[in-house]
């Protein structure tokens, strides 16, 4: 195999090589794609090539298969931290269903299903193992467990720079220095230049293979209006969904204005739910599963409804309130219009989420910048994609759709 790589760490291909087209033809195989995307054949390069790798591609970009599809063709177990346990279960479904070997291990198991996992992937009867960051103590006292390929799923999780910080995934350093420091690879939606800089830090990566795509989404209309008061956002959320069709998110900053908006939908004759955190899990479960098949249209949710929401056909994204965080809130409007057709990511707010927004900032030096921008993004001037894309280390030329602009959003390939 040869490949050029170049002063930023970027990998690219010289020439095609025999274990590409081996890749691409499982590829085929497993998955029915002909070929992979340019920048997620950078990615599979790069693993090919057991080099360190931080993959940044948007949402519906395909990050999965930038370790997904290397597993299959590396020695040794591929073994993938993921913060979410839904999340896992549905990726290791997936594999499955493709005829891939896959399991994953967390705290909601059984101890006997997990010892029995554990034994499977000891004997090597496992090609990918999905795991929750505090299962990594238990997978390092085998000595004789050959890692493969190390992928840390959204991996903006380590950073105290970015949103969703976990601090488990802080501690991914140190376990892959007990698992022997094998070729890693993180991937991400969303991250700051301060929170790239963290992710190569913390886990070690070595003269790392940078991926990035850009984060614009062409197919998505942002906009953003001022409400007098919760009359007028009300109406407006009803006006939203009515003339935008499909499926919709609404988010909403507390647990019980999710309940409040859901009922208030409901009544409306929306087949609308609330969703958050104090919901038992298997009640979240369910109702993702109602989402993801479509007996539940609009889905009014905290921020505990985030990562792992793969459902294609999303036509509207709005947010009753401002996200303290601009990347927040760019990979929750993120999840509009997965599958490329054009959809709307739309901001109600009021003057008194202003003040909420700082409240729920915390602290960090990262902090001002995130409250200054979010104020732009309301109510300052220029465009609101541009604005965004900026505080995410990405210079825009044209806007391809935003209120500000005038521009329409236009259909993209996913």
């Amino acid at each position: 195999m040869t490949a050029s790589c170049d002063r930023d760490g970027t990998l690219g291909l010289v020439h095609p090589s025999p274990s590409l087209a081996i890749a691409e033809r499982l590829l085929a195989r497993h998955w029915g794609f002909l070929r992979l995307r340019p920048h997620q054949r950078r990615a599979v390069v790069a693993a090919l090539h057991r080099r360190d790798c931080l993959a940044l591609l948007p949402t519906g970009g395909g990050k999965s298969l930038c370790y997904q599809l290397p597993a299959l063709l590396l020695d040794g177990l591929t073994l993938v931290v993921s913060p979410l346990i839904s999340l896992m279960q549905d990726q290791v479904a997936a594999l499955r269903a493709r005829g891939i070997a896959a399991a994953y291990l967390s705290s909601t198991q059984k101890p006997s299903l997990r010892a029995a996992v554990q034994e499977a992937v000891l004997a090597g009867r496992v090609t990918l193992l999905y795991a929750a960051p505090e299962r990594l103590p238990s997978l390092g006292r085998h000595g004789r467990l050959a890692i493969g390929l190390l992928a840390v799923d959204e991996a903006h999780c380590i950073s105290e720079w970015g949103h969703e910080f976990r601090p488990l995934y802080r501690a991914l350093g140190a376990h892959r220095h007990r698992l022997g420091a094998p070729t890693t690879m993180a991937v991400t939606a969303t991250a700051t230049a301060a929170t790239r800089a963290d992710i190569r830090r913390v886990l070690g990566l070595h003269n790392p293979v940078i991926v990035r795509q850009s984060f614009d989404r062409p197919n998505l209309f942002f906009a953003a209006r001022r409400c007098a008061g919760e009359p007028e956002r009300l109406r407006l959320t009803l006006d939203r969904l009515q003339t935008e069709a499909g499926t919709a998110i609404v988010y909403v900053p507390t647990r019980n204005r999710a309940d409040g908006v859901a009922a208030l939908l409901r009544r409306c004759g929306y087949r609308a739910a609330p969703y958050h955190a104090a919901l038992p899990a298997p009640a979240r479960r369910a109702l993702l599963t109602r989402f993801l098949d479509g007996s539940i249209r609009v889905m009014v949710a905290t921020n505990a409804f985030g990562m792992g929401i793969d459902k294609p056909d999303v036509r509207v994204v709005l947010h009753l309130g401002v996200p303290a965080r601009p990347e927040a809130y760019y990979q929750e409007a993120g999840r509009a219009g997965r599958d490329g057709a054009p959809a709307r990511c739309e901001l109600l707010w009021t003057k008194r989420d202003l003040v909420l927004m700082r409240r729920l900032a915390g602290r960090g030096p990262a902090v001002p910048l995130a409250l200054a921008t979010m104020r732009r993004y309301v109510h300052g001037r220029g465009c609101r994609r541009r604005l965004l894309l900026g505080y995410l280390g990405e210079s825009l030329q044209r806007c391809a759709g935003c209120d500000r602009c005038g521009a329409r959003p236009h259909l993209t390939v996913p």
